[in-house]
């Protein structure tokens, strides 16, 4: 039996999980500052997946498969009806762990999958990270502020933040890669450039100086670029924009939202009854739209006859919910593919831009070989967490089946 160990992932989204989810939403109306004039918006919608981790697990020999042979797993996302692809790009590397550098968020690889995904004809959206991440051997904490910034004072901080979000996007610029939307941070309501306690004012300041680092590089190249706001958990999205809203960080398109509903992380709507009434909510009162950032739908439990199949990292993130996985068939590459459709169509009900899921090229660290509880540690951090991915369960890539595509991934085909 595996152990009960969570890796990079779980301690991420359960820390976004927190919190009081009951929020008063205000009725809408006339928003009490005025808006800057919204970037216009894509005629596409956006789908899309994350792809931060294909390349990177390619080159530790893991295989990414299509009916038995295999393929490079852009072209395949790109044929089964993908516009975009997310990434996303860290000040501050992390630390080598068990031997392994873990480089998916770093500036060369970056570009390698911006390239990858171009030559696809696929578009870029990309988070821009300038804090990190702690870890330990049993627990991490995020969105903290880098070590050479703490002593900065916060006008100085926010001339940091201007000058490294808009030296990267410059930097890529001349590297041939334009984003189509980008946010700066991530999941900002959990903190942003923490140096203590979260405090909102002084994020919404902070986040005011990275938006328009984005607006100055897009006119100043002549490009359009949908600036993005990412929030975790829509139940908090409606209080957070106006904290934000009310301290001058205003001057962005997207509300992009993490949504895993469920009982391993739990987010819920809040007051919104579905997310076409929050869509048309962000318009009236803020003139922003919507868009799912993050999110997922397990296509299986993780074993075939009674076998796992995976490897020796326990899934972190298990939906409809792991204390259903008796009940098979709600996890099903058909069940995946019919939830993000529906998801979707609500999200572009309610004027949303689009939906792209979060680690759905996962892999699980399993190579033929491999002695059992000893993976290549190509996910994990401190070794007390256990080797493996803690994702796989929620891949367009079936890993009880060699890895081969399956058909989940095709709800981007299903959606206009």
């Amino acid at each position: 039996m595996k152990k009960l160990l969570y890796g990079i992932a779980s301690l991420m989204l359960l820390l976004s999980a927190c919190g009081d989810d009951k929020e008063t939403i205000p009725s809408p109306q006339p928003s009490p500052n005025p808006e800057p004039t919204p970037m216009p918006m894509p005629e596409n919608f956006y789908r899309g997946t994350t792809m931060s981790f294909a390349n990177y697990l390619t080159d530790c020999g893991l295989v990414y498969r299509e009916a038995g042979e295999a393929k490079n797993p852009y072209t395949s996302i790109k044929e089964h009806g993908a516009n975009i692809v997310r990434l996303q790009l860290d000040r501050q590397a992390f630390e080598p762990i068990n031997g392994v550098t873990i480089d998916w968020q770093q500036w060369e690889r970056v570009v390698e999958d911006a390239k990858c995904a171009q030559q696809e004809g696929l578009d870029i959206m990309l988070t821009l990270k300038p804090d990190y991440d702690k870890f330990s051997a049993s627990d991490a904490s995020h969105n903290h502020i880098p070590e050479d910034w703490k002593s900065l004072s916060e006008a100085e901080l926010q001339e940091a933040l201007y000058n490294w979000v808009y030296d990267s996007l410059d930097a890529l610029y001349a590297e041939g890669i334009t984003p189509k939307i980008v946010a700066v941070g991530n999941e900002v309501n959990i903190g942003f450039l923490l140096n203590g306690a979260h405090d909102a004012a002084r994020s919404a300041r902070l986040l005011k100086e990275g938006h328009r680092a984005v607006r100055d590089f897009a006119t100043a190249k002549g490009v359009e670029i949908i600036s993005a706001l990412h929030i975790a958990n829509p139940s908090k999205a409606g209080n957070y924009v106006n904290t934000f809203h009310q301290n001058g960080c205003r001057d962005y398109d997207v509300v992009a939202l993490s949504w895993y509903p469920g009982s391993d992380i739990g987010h819920s709507m809040g007051s919104f009854q579905n997310f076409e009434s929050m869509g048309e909510y962000f318009i009236e009162r803020y003139s922003k739209r919507i868009m799912i950032l993050e999110t997922a739908y397990s296509f299986t439990t993780g074993t075939v006859n009674g076998t796992w199949m995976g490897d020796w990292c326990n899934n972190s993130y298990n939906y409809p919910n792991w204390n259903d996985a008796t009940n098979t068939e709600n996890y099903t590459p058909a069940k995946q593919r019919a939830w993000l459709r529906s998801l979707a169509e609500d999200v572009k009900a309610g004027g949303g831009i689009g939906v792209i899921t979060w680690g759905t090229e996962s892999l699980p660290d399993l190579l033929e070989g491999v002695e059992e509880g000893h993976g290549l540690g190509i996910y994990t951090y401190p070794a007390a967490w256990g080797y493996g991915s803690t994702w796989e369960n929620n891949s367009y890539w079936d890993f009880t089946n060699q890895n081969n595509l399956h058909e989940g991934i095709d709800w981007m085909q299903d959606v206009e």
